[in-house]
């Protein structure tokens, strides 16, 4: 045999090899993947998530799994960019050929990966807030928080009928979100009879946002709505005080996450408000306490609204295979009809559009504390 022939052999090994590993592996485990960051600025929130889903993983798995088969989610990671979302998706995709997979809370990258979970076929959970990713009518992405018009529609809603201002400022990061979430605040606000100030971007990477402040409150603003991520939401609160302004400021969820919190004074928080998905303590049931009490002491760190929605999606993941079994087709379509589905974050019912979540709370912190108070939970009419 030459040496040609000797390779062929040992190729088609190799192949029937992976071939019957693979078939083990599908035997008796169910895989779903998950391209999460976990590295880089966007980690800040994505160990959250990351956390969470394996804390899901281990929960069905401790209850018998889905049939009788384990729950293996497959991680990858994003970092901070949208190509290393994609390439996230794609490896997975080719790697373990998942039923459903979840992705980032960022619409940068849920926007970058929606052409390739179109060509997978496959429904993916997102939780980028940006109202761009919905209106790609991708029949397989489906969001499981409250979307970027609807927090803007609380935060106009609050800062009319509650606060009473009449000349808002607007302050948004330069992307998708942002831009977008600023969009439609403007406009909600324009079908109230209410003309903004103005409104004003900083850059992703920015540290001094006082010029965009001053430039709001120079124009007349007697309140400022902020569209963030944490770090950067954290700046523009601190740099609001240090400017000496008495101004109004009700943020988006990001000013109100762990990691804006503990960048954060008690202090930096006295009148402001945010408008963020759910308030997670005690008073939202034993469910979400047993969650929050375990997550904490297994993580070491406390869990917000990104872990509980993860959380809630691997287990409406699970109770779909469950039912109509891992057919990607199926399983889409198990979720589109979902209504009423309680979870620890919120109840899901997915609309047309792929929106799960159809309300928000506004917060503020208990005076003096960083203790994230609930002032109310609303439900913005959509105009």
């Amino acid at each position: 045999m030459n040496r040609r022939e000797l390779l062929g052999v040992a190729g088609a090994l190799v192949s029937a090899n992976v071939w019957s590993s693979r078939s083990a592996w599908a035997a008796d485990e169910i895989v779903l993947g998950a391209a999460v960051p976990v590295t880089g600025p966007y980690s800040l929130s994505g160990r959250l998530y990351y956390d969470a889903l394996h804390l899901a993983q281990d929960d069905i798995n401790a209850k018998g799994g889905i049939g009788g088969k384990k729950l293996k989610i497959a991680f990858e990671d994003t970092q901070s960019s949208n190509t290393g979302a994609v390439n996230a998706f794609i490896k997975l995709r080719q790697e373990y050929k998942p039923p459903l997979m979840f992705l980032s809370s960022y619409s940068t990258q849920n926007l970058a990966t929606s052409p390739e979970v179109i060509k997978a076929g496959i429904p993916v959970f997102y939780a980028g807030g940006a109202e761009a990713v919905a209106e790609q009518h991708n029949k397989w992405m489906f969001r499981i928080r409250p979307d970027d018009g609807l927090v803007a529609l609380g935060m106009a809603d609050y800062v009319k009928n509650e606060l009473k201002k009449s000349k808002p400022g607007v302050i948004f990061i330069q992307n998708d979100f942002g831009q977008g979430a600023a969009n439609v605040v403007i406009d909600a606000f324009k079908k109230q009879g209410i003309e903004a100030a103005g409104a004003e971007g900083y850059g992703q990477n920015d540290k001094d946002m006082s010029a965009q402040i001053l430039s709001l409150k120079a124009k007349g603003a007697d309140s400022l709505l902020l569209f963030c991520y944490p770090t950067d939401g954290a700046l523009v609160a601190q740099q609001i005080k240090q400017l000496g302004l008495n101004i109004p400021l009700v943020g988006s969820s990001g000013l109100f996450l762990p990691t804006a919190i503990n960048l954060l004074s008690a202090r930096d928080f006295a009148n402001v408000w945010g408008v963020i998905d759910a308030v997670l303590d005690d008073s939202a049931g034993a469910r979400v306490k047993d969650f929050m009490s375990r997550y904490q002491a297994r993580f070491k760190r406390e869990a917000d609204s990104y872990a509980a929605c993860f959380y809630d999606a691997a287990m409406i993941a699970a109770d779909g295979i469950a039912k109509v079994g891992a057919d990607p087709d199926k399983l889409r379509d198990y979720i589109a009809g979902l209504r009423g589905y309680k979870g620890l974050a919120h109840e899901y019912s997915f609309d047309q559009l792929g929106n799960g979540v159809h309300s928000v709370s506004v917060v503020n912190m208990k005076p003096g504390k960083k203790e994230v108070a609930l002032v109310k939970e609303v439900k913005p009419p959509r105009h």
